[in-house]
């Protein structure tokens, strides 16, 4: 509790804001409610707040939703002493309290409801009973209806049946059942304070320490369940979750969910229990546990259908080209056997490619289209040498060519279908892996912060874990154990990859955790000072009986750097070609309108650190709608390609930089400027919005200059078509 200066109850509730300010002291409580179109409730209970009597040092935060009956409007108006956030859109309720959580200085946040109305002395009674019990996280008071009858907030968890009983029909049929009984905990008298599984959202009292324990709330849950899950993360982290009967509010209760027939609340509350079985569920996790097996499964699955239809497409195209072909076709019965050796053979060779890894389902789809091509391609000269070794009279060429073709192509689209609905799952936060960091240092950090802002990476952030080295960098991200408990961290909060972030954890704690977990699931990364000079052709071997890390290096000398400079000549010449309109064009206009071309050159260091000036836009060419239009479709950087055919750059390669950016880069960073900077590059297309001076942009650019190939090059021009396709080419 505060000191007893705190305590001392001001004339209003203004005056505590001043006060407690003033003295620069720590408020007790913060009070955060979140409204939607809730006014009349809203100031009904930010009254009843006002004229408490409660001594506790309190602030109130409103977050408003996006509301449009002029909720944020009335609380300006009438409530100046209440701190008002405003969201442009309605982002959900969890969102939204951990907007106000973000903002809350108190010791406890008290999560309210607009429709709860405090009763006399029941702030006080909750901080004081918090005070005193230092092992719980949560505490809720005792919610009254309106006509003064109990209302049950304090919960047993979901079961199967109660899940059965309270969505469905046969909860009117058993309303005596013992199921029922039990999740509402009607044999309690709730007269005494006593341990509960969950309390309602409406009014959770949450400890701030518990808070960097396990969390805010989880913002998958847009509405309902996030109550739920929030207490059972409590208990899970250690934490008790308590009901207060003695600190007494009046909740204006309305299920909306429970409405006959389908509603928006229905299906937000549908969609949020989902949620929380696909987050908690056992047999969800375990299938989660071998979703590797299932993915591969799918995979193979999915490419028999492909195979097939690919040979009744070659087979009816054949067929309709008998006019004008002299050999005959024979029936489909005589392929049979040629189409089971086919379906074998297409899947030899894409398992050969890496194409039923599921570890291979987050690499970008270009990725996977080019093993695809190439896995046909080997699969096609294969059957079509097959079709020698048999009567010639039998097996058509042309259905084996188109066959092979159509393959590729059924298989690519198949698998770029699969591709967007698995990111359909999980732009709707299904089907995440669970992940930890191990290290709470800078790295860790912003490993993970860059993971909680990147939903669509596919990961569910349980929090970082402690190696005991000592750094600690602030962050809102809850640390929830340390190295030591590790292993019981995997099951407990149902890792499923693991991510040591902290370079300078020795190597002896990560082997000891690999030989520890070696029985489970979960994948291990690893964050190294190797990094910097890993290639894709890093390997383990045996050498005079000591294990060696041997590397082949991949880097852009000899006849490699040869190959590439023809092929940029050859594609810059060719872009130039097709530009030459636009660009004479629009050297016309600038000439007539200002007097000057329409290109300028612009300071930037190149390949051995020598400058060079590369070729853009004049700032004030073109006009501005063009300029928005040549920049989200990455044309802005076409005048480049003068720079590609005059040597000081490569159609592909990592970012220009300006001398001032550049003279910044240290040892490891200049590995960049061992080849020529690129029209296009790594960093641009890699999907985080990176500028040319960020560590990630820098270690991009650096894993490109190490890893060249020229799949690489095709990848990234791919992967920037389609981004500048798409309007999505500028960063």
């Amino acid at each position: 509790m505060g000191s007893d200066v705190a305590r001392m109850a001001p004339a209003t509730r203004s005056d505590i804001e001043e006060s407690v300010n003033a003295r620069g002291e720590s408020l007790d409580l913060s009070i955060v409610i979140v409204g939607y179109n809730s006014r009349d409730d809203l100031g009904r209970c930010l009254k009843a707040i006002e004229a408490s009597e409660d001594v506790a040092a309190s602030e109130t935060i409103v977050v408003d939703n996006a509301s449009s009956d002029d909720t944020g409007e009335l609380v300006s108006r009438e409530f100046p002493w209440v701190r008002l956030f405003e969201n442009l859109s309605n982002v959900g309720l969890s969102r939204a309290v951990n907007r106000g959580i973000r903002e809350a200085r108190g010791r406890y946040v008290l999560v309210l409801n607009p429709d709860i109305q405090i009763g006399s002395r029941s702030l006080d009674v909750l901080v004081d009973f918090m005070d005193g019990h230092g092992d719980v996280g949560i505490a809720g008071a005792k919610l009254l209806n309106t006509d003064g009858s109990l209302q049950h907030s304090c919960r047993a968890f979901y079961t199967f049946w109660t899940l059965v009983l309270r969505r469905t029909f046969l909860g009117a049929v058993f309303k005596r059942s013992r199921t029922i009984h039990r999740h509402l905990m009607l044999d309690y008298d709730h007269e005494t304070p006593r341990e509960v599984d969950w309390i309602l959202g409406a009014c959770m009292l949450v400890r701030r320490d518990a808070l960097a324990d396990v969390g805010p709330m989880d913002e998958r849950f847009f509405l309902y369940f996030e109550d739920v899950d929030w207490c059972y993360r409590m208990w899970r982290g250690g934490w008790k979750v308590y009901y207060v009967p003695a600190s007494v509010m009046m909740h204006r209760h309305a299920r909306e969910s429970a409405r006959p027939g389908v509603n928006r609340q229905l299906v937000a509350h549908l969609l949020s229990l989902a949620h929380f079985y696909e987050k908690w569920g056992g047999l969800i996790y375990a299938l989660k546990r071998h979703r590797r097996i299932l993915l591969s499964s799918l995979l193979l699955i999915s490419d028999l259908v492909a195979v097939n239809a690919g040979f009744t497409l070659a087979y009816l195209l054949r067929s309709s080209l008998r006019g004008f072909l002299t050999k005959p076709l024979f029936g489909v019965e005589v392929y049979w056997a040629f189409l089971i050796f086919s379906n074998i053979m297409f899947l030899i060779t894409f398992a050969f490619f890496g194409l039923y890894d599921a570890r291979q389902e987050r690499e970008p789809w270009t990725d996977t289209f080019l093993r695809v091509i190439r896995a046909s391609a080997v699969a096609a000269i294969i059957l079509m040498a097959s079709t020698f070794l048999a009567s010639t009279t039998v097996y058509s060429r042309v259905l084996v060519g188109t066959f092979s073709v159509l393959v590729a192509f059924l298989v690519s689209i198949q698998r770029a279908g699969l591709g967007q609905l698995h990111s359909q799952i999980r732009a709707g936060s299904f089907d995440l892996a669970r992940v930890a960091i191990v290290g709470t240092g800078r790295t860790a950090v912003r490993l993970a912060e860059g993971i909680a802002s990147r939903p669509d990476l596919g990961y569910d952030l349980a929090g970082l874990v402690d190696p005991g080295l000592g750094e600690h960098e602030p962050s809102a991200v809850p640390v929830i154990g340390t190295l030591d408990n590790l292993i019981e961290l995997v099951e407990t909060q149902r890792l499923e990859e693991i991510i040591f972030a902290d370079p300078e954890l020795p190597n002896s704690e990560i082997s000891d955790f690999l030989l520890r977990a070696r029985r489970s699931t979960v994948d291990v990364r690893m964050v190294s000072g190797l990094t910097g000079i890993m290639t894709q052709r890093a390997r383990v071997e045996e050498f005079l009986d000591t294990p060696v890390v041997t590397f082949e290096r991949e880097a852009l000398l000899g006849a490699k750097a040869g190959i590439k400079r023809a092929l940029d000549i050859a594609g810059a010449l060719v872009l130039l070609a097709a530009w030459s309109p636009v660009l004479s064009i629009s050297a016309l206009l600038s000439k007539a309108r200002r007097g000057r071309g329409p290109l300028t050159g612009s300071a930037r260091v190149g390949r051995d650190q020598v400058g060079y000036r590369m070729f853009v836009f004049h700032p004030e060419n073109p006009a501005p709608p063009i300029r928005r239009f040549t920049v989200r479709h990455g044309l802005d950087r076409f005048p480049a390609l003068i720079n590609v055919l005059r040597g000081e750059m490569s159609l592909v390669g990592p970012e220009p930089l300006i001398p001032a950016i550049a003279a910044r880069c240290d040892a490891r960073s200049r590995v960049r400027f061992d080849a020529r900077p690129g029209v296009v590059g790594l960093s641009q297309v890699a999907g985080a919005q990176v500028g040319p001076s960020d560590d990630a942009a820098t270690a991009l650019d650096a894993y490109y200059v190490q890893n060249w190939s020229l799949g690489s090059d095709l990848r990234i021009i791919i992967r920037w078509l389609l981004r500048s396709a798409g309007g999505r080419a500028s960063r």
